[in-house]
């Protein structure tokens, strides 16, 4: 079980240097154990590079490294991040500033399902890392779907070893999946049309509305 002293926004706040270095500074650790994070970051380019100048929703956005990686190497015209922990999002602004891309993007602090989006719309959405810590995948789903024009990727965790030490380390919640609930869960959202691409940790999802 993990601990359930904080939630994911409070645990999360006060790492934005930890979180940012799995990506920019990879240790042979993350190298090793953590390649799922490097898969989920490929499979959500790819995924926006389908596009022409497409939008993109970073949903957790964290310290905004995935999202620089993603305009940096694509047309992307717009991309906006949202995360609750504002230290992460003073960190991703710094970040984009410093990459040269801030004018195309921006950082809002907000709890993607409480947040009022004001009737926005995103060509592509992204959940990276992000549903390890919520308890209704189901509605989170839906809402991303209601906020996608054309795609929308998720990862996955899936239970083993790795969870089990996350749940032993971390103080906040953390969920698991299996193939077939991520499957179910599509299905009763009417999600038909999602790849499924295997990870050393889970899955990650492509669901393609165009």
């Amino acid at each position: 079980m993990s601990k359930h002293v904080h939630t994911a926004q409070q645990y999360w706040d006060v790492r934005s240097d930890l979180f940012a270095n799995y990506y920019k500074k990879p240790s042979l650790f993350d190298k090793m154990f953590r390649q799922a994070v490097y898969t989920r970051t490929a499979v959500a380019l790819k995924t926006i590079q389908e596009y022409n100048q497409p939008t993109v929703l970073d949903i957790g956005s964290g310290p905004g490294v995935n999202s620089v990686t993603w305009l940096k190497n694509s047309d992307a015209s717009f991309l906006l991040g949202i995360d609750f922990a504002e230290s992460m999002n003073e960190y991703a602004r710094k970040h984009a500033a410093a990459e040269g891309v801030s004018n195309r993007c921006k950082f809002i602090e907000g709890d993607f399902m409480k947040h009022d989006l004001d009737n926005q719309t995103f060509d592509v959405s992204v959940a990276a890392g992000v549903l390890d810590y919520i308890e209704d995948a189901r509605s989170f789903i839906k809402r991303m779907d209601a906020v996608t024009n054309k795609a929308f990727v998720v990862s996955w965790p899936k239970n083993g070893l790795r969870m089990a030490l996350r749940r032993y380390r971390y103080t906040c919640s953390v969920y698991h999946y299996s193939e077939k609930s991520i499957r179910d869960l599509h299905a009763s959202c009417n999600i038909k049309n999602i790849e499924m691409v295997t990870t050393n940790a889970g899955w990650v999802t492509i669901a393609r509305k165009k």
